[in-house]
């Protein structure tokens, strides 16, 4: 065909795609759709944000509210505790719900099992939470920091870098007497059970903890009773954290004393199997009676270097009040029993009668 003979253009006439449409009606069209879409995504993950982060954890988590923090800041940390699920939602929400100024300092006890709403309830309420807080005995300082250990501090909503800083924290005072320089606080953190705020930090409740203790080992007189038995208040409580480890019947812990402290008088090792156990555990190895470390009292005589975990009252008066009696074996029997003996031979005869589980 000649060009001359094809049909003129309408250059003002819109592009036309196959539907016959204009384009850029159907472009923004498309653009419409994309913004709907997104739109509507952002509204499920807002809606979705405002849940609890886990409607099953009802575990405490004690948070505290600094006077002057910034509802951006409280946000960051109730999301860095884990509590939250997005902090700029967080902060959204009270943008909107007009509970931004609302938020008031304190020391709050919350639970991952509570939504937004229910979180900026309880903080704008200003009440301060009163806690409850339970030291069990036989806890090592590891057991206290371990939040899968039921009792422990982690448990009760103290979080890693608060219990961290509390243990490293220097305390002073007259139960702290022998401690060497640099030692832990194992076996020091009195089991006992204090109420205070959830604004008072983790070293005031062990301050509560110290103070008590001692106050209690004075009002016994066990530091005189412990001279008596020729040791120290350092040496009580290590000797107090064995007892308290290989048994917890309290008669049992003073004939259990009376077997320790006889073995250290005579030059004896004090064989204790969890001295050793102790010191494996720690250090993340497999426990063994062939263990070199100065734990290992199958292989070296005294006292092991430091107490192995905490203690109730009971162990350390069973140190400074021991049972009378001449024994130097102990075991536990298969039955809950502890049976004693004075010599090699019957105390091989009681592992032979009563220990034939625990024993192997």
């Amino acid at each position: 065909m000649n060009p001359s003979e094809l049909p003129p253009v309408d250059v003002d006439r819109p592009m036309k795609l196959g539907d016959g449409k204009p384009f850029w009606t159907r472009k923004w069209f498309v653009v419409g759709a994309v913004v709907v879409f997104l739109f509507a995504m952002l509204i499920v993950y807002v809606f979705s944000s405002l849940r609890p982060v886990d409607t099953t954890n009802t575990t405490n988590v004690r948070f505290v509210v600094a006077s002057g923090e910034t509802a951006a800041e409280i946000a960051q940390s109730l999301y860095q505790a884990e509590l939250i699920r997005d902090p700029f939602v967080f902060q959204l929400y009270t943008q909107l719900t007009g509970t931004k100024s609302q938020l008031q300092a304190g020391g709050y006890v919350l639970q991952r099992s509570l939504s937004v709403s229910d979180i900026v309830e309880h903080i704008s309420s200003g009440k301060a939470d009163d806690v409850v807080v339970t030291i069990l005995p036989g806890l090592t300082l590891g057991h206290l920091a371990d939040p899968e250990v039921e009792g422990s501090l982690a448990w009760q909503g103290y979080s890693a870098e608060e219990i961290a800083d509390a243990f490293a924290a220097d305390y002073q005072g007259s139960l702290f007497a022998g401690r060497p320089a640099g030692a832990s606080l194992e076996g020091y953190i009195f089991p006992e059970t204090h109420q205070t705020t959830a604004s008072s930090s983790l070293k005031s409740v062990l301050q509560l903890s110290f103070d008590e203790f001692y106050a209690q080992i004075q009002q016994k007189g066990i530091e005189a009773k412990l001279q008596q038995q020729g040791l120290s208040l350092r040496d009580g409580i290590i000797l107090a954290s064995i007892v308290q480890k290989e048994v917890s019947n309290v008669d049992d812990q003073k004939q259990v004393a009376q077997v320790f402290i006889k073995r250290l008088k005579e030059g004896i090792v004090l064989g204790s199997d969890v001295t050793f156990m102790y010191i494996a555990e720690k250090e993340g190895r497999e426990p063994s009676v062939n263990d070199d470390s100065l734990y290992n009292t199958r292989k070296h005589g005294g006292l092991p270097p430091g107490p192995i975990s905490n203690f109730n009252l009971s162990a350390l008066e069973a140190v400074a009040n021991p049972a009378p009696g001449d024994y130097l074996y102990f075991v536990a029997g298969d039955d809950g029993t502890t049976h004693f003996g004075r010599t090699e031979a019957e105390h091989n005869d009681n592992v032979a009668k009563y220990c034939t589980v625990l024993c192997q």
